[in-house]
């Protein structure tokens, strides 16, 4: 059988001699097509006896013999195996250069090489998938062997090697997928035209003042779009500020608009807008990483040679900034992309110390949350086990908890309201669901289709049950009626009877609601991905009987330590059907939703105290910097206070 990751006029012909090789021939199945194969190649093939189909398939279709999502399985093994494999390769041997070994130069490469996620047409997990999903066709179809026709890709022969192992034949297809002039690259390669480009585009220029003292060390806190500087419980980028002994004026925040800014200034926080503050007397403190020129691996260089301007543009403007303004700490919570690895590298151009704060709970190896970092704040001694295991580089791993945990006490007075406003209107039992975002196409991510099920089920439920009672907490509100779609007109219906509820208030990028507060108004929670668990966590570790729904397939998740049946369900309706039996039972279901017999592997503490942990730890190091010790003298110390504090086993040091 014959298969094209996307079909078009050049793909087609240039192949064709391949493709009549093939016994099956008159048979061709694609992924994508071009907009002009679809109205006339297609057609034309139709005409002459070929038999031209569109792959249909969803990413929850395509799962492995242990029941796990492929999508998940790439970034937990899949590429860790390819990335052993590429560091092997005669192309990345031919193309290294010394200079790579500086700093964290390599680790920057390494991790850039295999980023992206399966929704990126270039990425090497988009690759393995489709791969994958050929793989589920065929097997479908009962086809013994099959020709994959892909775009031309650097490490290629890594893929021809993936595919034996699934009878399938793979070949690039030379010349296609015209390469389109990108300014955004060419820009990054030129830096007095990117600096014009990019302060032009944030209207950063000398008539924007800077009203604040850079003579204090400060810390860079990068931030996820939750702006409010209020201690309310609610999400905040400063939570771990407003809940310790950190001050406020120690901060850079970059603004958005100049509402964010006016309303930083009023509450004494320091921002700056987004553009670049470099100027000639900035200079490199390192060699500018180079790479060699092979004729056999142009794809490799140019792939390499991008990582490598990346690279050097991140660390040199990061570390210009940081010395403008006196920035001795950058601390952020995004592990998920190689960006992290370059700013380290300019703080510590600037004398300064690179710290993370764990944002999610990570159930099983990711590559994706590989990082490299002077401090990291983990959640238990199980996620430092788990950033040992995908070899991460960490110096201090410091175990603080679940970093939320301060939340409940200031929301209960708000859940308490909720609650009696859904009694008021006849709800005696209530659930709380917790949904993710989603995505259009449901071939590379959850679907609408899927998400809409979070809904529909416990909705559907709502109108047949007078006493039920229903809170939803959408990650992401801005969009969720639109992605609803027809399931809309049923939510509006159940929030008619007044004993549905919706967290929809929204920051930047996502509801500013945390999951904790519509926990604490519900009798169960519901979490419907389990491969995703922070926000079951979260409720879990409040004591809320906490459900969990895998509706993918995440077989390897710590979570699946849970009770089945008890926690752990595989669809909607048995989980329904036992929340049902639940609230019918007088005493209940013994054990429904409990997280007990694994929560203080996932957090030591549970005192609500963790941010507080944090924050003080932050303060030791802007604290170390102000009395003029250096780096390591100051990491030191900071470990050494804390574990006097905590205890001994709450420090790792690497």
């Amino acid at each position: 059988m014959v298969y094209f990751e996307k079909l078009s006029f050049i793909s087609f012909f240039s192949n064709a001699w391949k493709i009549s090789k093939y016994k099956n021939n008159s048979d061709i199945y694609y992924i994508d097509a071009s907009v002009s194969s679809k109205k006339i190649l297609v057609p034309l093939l139709q005409s002459i006896g070929k038999n031209i189909y569109q792959i249909n398939f969803k990413v929850t279709d395509i799962v492995d013999e242990d029941g796990e999502l492929i999508r998940i399985r790439i970034y937990r093994y899949d590429l860790f195996e390819f990335k052993k494999n590429l560091f092997k390769n005669r192309a990345y041997k031919d193309l290294f250069h010394k200079s790579w070994n500086q700093n964290s130069i390599l680790d920057y490469i390494n991790k850039g090489l295999i980023d992206g996620g399966t929704n990126e047409v270039d990425s090497v997990s988009r690759m393995l998938y489709v791969i994958n999903v050929v793989n589920w066709h065929t097997k479908k179809l009962n086809i013994k062997k099959s020709l994959f026709i892909v775009k031309k890709r650097p490490w290629f022969n890594l893929y021809q090697e993936y595919c034996v192992k699934f009878n399938i034949t793979v070949i690039e297809s030379k010349g296609d997928f015209f390469n389109f002039f990108n300014f955004k690259n060419f820009i990054r390669n030129y830096f007095f035209l990117y600096k014009f480009v990019k302060n032009i585009k944030y209207k950063n220029n000398k008539n924007n003042k800077i009203n604040f003292n850079i003579t204090n060390n400060k810390l860079f806190l990068e931030g996820r779009g939750d702006t409010l500087l209020d201690n309310n419980g609610m999400h905040s980028d400063f939570f771990w500020q407003q809940n310790s002994d950190f001050s406020i004026n120690n901060i850079i925040y970059k603004h958005y608009s100049e509402e964010e800014r006016d309303y930083f200034k009023k509450n004494g926080l320091y921002s700056i807008n987004e553009g670049v503050y470099s100027n000639s007397k900035d200079f490199r403190n390192y060699n500018k990483p180079k790479l060699y020129f092979s004729k056999s691996f142009k794809q490799e260089h140019k792939v390499v040679k991008s990582l490598l301007s990346s690279y050097d543009l991140e660390r040199f403007l990061y570390a210009s900034l940081f010395k403008r303004f006196g920035v001795k700490v950058y601390f952020s919570w995004d592990k998920y992309s190689n960006k992290h690895i370059a700013l380290s590298d300019a703080v510590h151009d600037c004398g300064g110390i690179s710290a993370n704060w764990q944002m999610a709970f990570d159930g099983f190896e990711n590559t994706n949350c590989l990082i490299n970092s002077d401090i990291v704040f983990s959640y238990s001694k199980f996620s430092n086990e788990i950033d040992k295991k995908i070899g991460s580089k960490i110096k201090y791993n410091v175990i603080v908890g679940y970093p939320k945990d301060y939340a409940s006490a200031l929301l209960k007075d708000k859940a308490i309201e909720i609650r009696s406003q859904l009694e008021d209107n006849g709800a005696k039992k209530i659930v709380f669901v917790i949904d993710e975002n989603s995505s259009s196409d449901s071939r590379w991510h959850t679907g609408h289709d899927f998400q809409r099920e979070n809904y529909s089920y416990i909705l559907e439920k709502l109108i047949e049950i007078p006493w039920l009672g229903v809170i939803f907490k959408p990650k992401r509100s801005v969009n969720l009626r639109q992605r609803l779609g027809p399931i809309e007109q049923l939510l509006d219906k159940a929030v008619s009877t007044g004993r549905c509820y919706i967290y929809e208030d929204s920051g930047r990028h996502t509801t500013t609601a945390p999951p904790i507060l519509a926990g604490l108004s519900s009798d169960i929670c519901i979490h419907s991905h389990l491969s995703a668990g922070t926000a079951a966590l979260e409720c879990a570790l409040e004591g809320i009987p906490t459900l969990l729904i895998d509706r993918e397939g995440t077989p390897y998740s710590k979570l699946y330590e849970l009770p089945k049946d008890k926690v752990i369900f595989q669809d909607w309706p048995s989980a329904i059907d036992s929340i049902i039996k639940h609230f019918n039972s007088p005493n209940g279901i013994p054990g429904f939703g409990d997280w007990s017999s694994i929560i203080d592997e996932l957090d030591p503490y549970q005192d609500g105290m963790a941010a507080n942990r944090m924050g003080n730890y932050l303060k030791w190091l802007i604290d170390g910097y102000d009395s003029g010790l250096e780096k390591d003298e100051i990491m030191a110390n900071a470990a050494k206070m804390y574990k006097e504090k905590w205890g001994p086993d709450k420090v790792i040091i690497s």
